[in-house]
């Protein structure tokens, strides 16, 4: 396993890093669409890197579901059926994920960047867009997209929170019941997407402790931000450092 020439170094860009992405990741999704490709471009091959920004989602995550439970804004019931399912999901798309080639993930992973980042910039801000009228539903077929959901994030895990939030708001949970369900569900499954890389060797602890730092700091201002303003800024922000990143990717294959 690859490691990062200069540890200090890498801290000072993963930390605040970790942070915006933390925040965004909370908010709605895409933080990793700035924390996965800065670790590739730190050095870490692909297959760690990916595994390594694992460590930082779970941290992340874990801070942020327990801020939403003293809320009490998460429906539990609902969350051990969609958690369930996502866990199912991402133990196949992790395992996937260990085997892929670097071209082909790298290839990928920029075009995943860009259309995740064009789509959001799109959408009315913060919202999401109006909630389905009537009381929230969605049954077999939301657990069904939540499979879904749980194997795209342990094959990738960047813009997992824009397809969670998208298949909360279709069943009509508001967006902090939404984004409730959304981290808890990615804190059960990064627990066994973790785990699947780490067995395979493709997890650096250190750097993935720094970037945790942040992410978990970021994710509890992200479950505290309300402010719509702030919310589209720090999305153009982070949408221009995603193509940015998406091009370097490119370049590198």
């Amino acid at each position: 396993m690859t490691a990062i020439a200069d540890p200090a170094i890498a801290a000072l860009l993963l930390i605040p890093a970790g942070f915006v992405a933390g925040a965004l990741n909370t908010v709605a999704g895409g933080g990793s669409f700035l924390t996965l490709p800065l670790l590739i471009l730190l050095g870490l091959p692909h297959t760690v890197a990916n595994g390594t920004n694992r460590l930082a989602i779970l941290i992340q995550t874990a801070g942020a579901t327990a801020a939403f439970r003293r809320a009490d804004v998460l429906p539990v019931r609902v969350l051990v059926r969609l958690g369930l399912a996502a866990v199912l999901g991402a133990g196949v798309g992790s395992t996937l994920a260990v085997h892929v080639g670097e071209t082909v993930f790298l290839r990928f992973l920029s075009i995943v960047m860009v259309l995740f980042t064009l789509f959001p910039l799109l959408q009315r801000g913060a919202d999401g867009g109006d909630v389905r009228p009537g009381a929230p539903h969605g049954g077999a077929g939301l657990a069904t997209a939540f499979v879904a959901v749980g194997f795209y994030g342990g094959f990738l895990q960047a813009g997992v929170g824009f397809l969670s939030l998208a298949a909360t708001n279709w069943a009509g949970y508001g967006l902090v019941a939404g984004n409730a369900i959304k981290v808890a569900c990615i804190f059960l499954f990064s627990i066994v997407s973790l785990s699947i890389f780490a067995a395979n060797g493709m997890v650096d602890w250190g750097v993935g402790l720094a970037l945790g730092v942040g992410t978990f700091a970021g994710a509890l201002a992200g479950a505290r931000l309300t402010l719509r303003a702030g919310d589209r800024i720090l999305r153009f922000i982070v949408a221009a450092t995603t193509l940015a990143f998406a091009v370097a990717l490119w370049l590198r294959t």
